[in-house]
């Protein structure tokens, strides 16, 4: 569950120190996976496409299933609402009491697993499990019906008001990492190093990484735009994870407008441009895994005064926010059955785009390409609370080999294809502050 004040602190400090090194979020489109379109005409070299497998596969959500007095204790309408999203991955935390209560919980997750969701399993010393060993781990494993991929160590133990956390944490991150290689008749089972509430406080930590397969990070950005992470947060986390892959665990926005004591809230509408945003700049960064925090809102609060009721794709009653829909329609539009094996070139331009113009291009097994566009531009104005209306940017873009078709989506908007263009290799499109994915077919 976020910190909210400890991640609108730590976010916040992380602009005054883009501000002092001269940077601004347009310094995100440099990383090399994702280049900046460029000004006016930016001709591309032939660029190597990402997966489109791998990019969904990066997708991931927070879920309290052991909440049962909460929205999350309908769990006929959480089981239709993930196999409706798509999402394969979830995080979910470790917890063992008697025989009805593991049969309840663990029959859910094995229920899920069986529709083919894997789950990240957060274990704490502050929970009710005990001394971490093989056995205790394996016991959890068969109670989820082999359906884990990932343990992940304790979470914001730098929030905890224990005096001695750093050495708690450490010395639990190698326990679980030792009690992780002793598992037997497993599957392939990865360690996650343990979560920050302030990123900047993994150097009390210190180095750990032999600990651990993937760093871990939990950049929220407090109302401001996905992209204002980066750099600074995986370089923070590299003081305990080195250089090491990182996951982010949490991140997300809430909705709860008239909640004023932490982080800011941003409305649905603005929710649903961030957060397949958030996706799609964290795999730019190669971020290995992003988990939103979190799927459905716990409990109703309509008059939107507790921020930790809000942070959900659904709402307290069931119901789809728009996020929800824009990641579902991103994820039908991207899935793939098959890791792509061999990923092409595609060569083609981006005429009259803007410094805030950014991409992303993927590749089916199939062989078509998905180039996405948009406008890393703030969709919310979180002082004012109003939505901002951020013009689209024209562009040309110009594929240099020969098209059979190309099909414009915009999943914030609807599922189906917003045009079509049969044997054109240029099209004019406009590019909004939300993903416009581009669908190429090539003859």
């Amino acid at each position: 569950m976020p910190n909210a004040a400890v991640h609108c602190m730590q976010v916040l400090a992380a602009t005054m120190l883009l501000a002092c090194c001269s940077c601004s979020s347009t310094a995100v489109s440099q990383a090399p996976t994702s280049q900046n379109a460029g000004s006016q005409t930016a001709p591309l070299p032939s660029e190597t496409a990402r997966s489109a497998y791998d990019f969904v596969n990066s997708i991931g959500v927070s879920a309290q299933l052991n909440y049962f007095d909460t929205s999350y204790g309908n769990f006929p309408l959480v089981e239709r609402e993930l196999q409706s999203i798509g999402i394969r991955h979830l995080r979910v935390g470790a917890h063992l009491q008697g025989a009805d209560y593991n049969a309840l919980l663990y029959g859910r997750w094995s229920k899920l697993a069986s529709l083919g969701i894997r789950y990240n399993v957060v274990v704490d010393p502050r929970s009710n499990l005990g001394t971490l060993a093989a056995p205790l781990l394996e016991e959890i494993d068969d109670l989820a019906n082999g359906s884990i991929e990932s343990f992940e160590g304790a979470n914001e133990m730098d929030v905890s008001n224990i005096a001695n956390w750093a050495s708690i944490d450490r010395n639990y991150q190698a326990s679980l990492y030792q009690s992780v290689q002793g598992m037997v008749d497993t599957g392939p089972i990865s360690v996650i190093g343990p979560s920050m509430a302030m990123a900047g406080d993994g150097a009390t930590l210190g180095d750990i990484s032999q600990d651990m397969n993937y760093g871990n990070l939990h950049p929220y950005p407090a109302g401001q735009v996905p992209s204002v992470i980066f750099p600074q947060q995986p370089k923070l986390a590299q003081s305990v994870s080195a250089s090491l892959p990182v996951i982010i665990t949490e991140t997300g926005y809430h909705n709860a407008l008239n909640d004023h004591r932490d982080q800011p809230g941003v409305s649905e509408a603005a929710a649903a441009k961030y957060i397949p945003r958030v996706f799609l700049e964290d795999f730019s960064h190669d971020i290995f895994r992003t988990y939103l925090y979190e799927f459905m809102d716990e409990k109703p609060n309509p008059d939107l005064t507790d921020e930790q009721q809000h942070w959900g794709l659904l709402r307290a009653d069931g119901s789809e926010k728009p996020a929800f829909a824009a990641m579902k329609n991103l994820i039908s539009e991207l899935s793939d059955a098959n890791e792509t094996a061999n990923l092409g070139q595609l060569n083609y331009s981006v005429s009259n785009a803007n410094a805030q113009t950014r991409h992303l291009l993927l590749q089916r097994s199939d062989g078509q390409f998905f180039l996405i566009l948009w406008q890393d531009e703030s969709s919310f104005d979180t002082k004012n609370q109003v939505d901002i209306a951020n013009a689209p940017q024209p562009v040309t873009v110009t594929v240099n080999e020969s098209v059979k078709s190309m099909t414009t989506y915009e999943p914030a908007v609807q599922a189906a294809p917003m045009n079509f263009y049969n044997g054109q290799n240029s099209i004019w499109v406009q590019v909004p502050d939300h993903p416009l994915v581009i669908q190429i077919a090539l003859k």
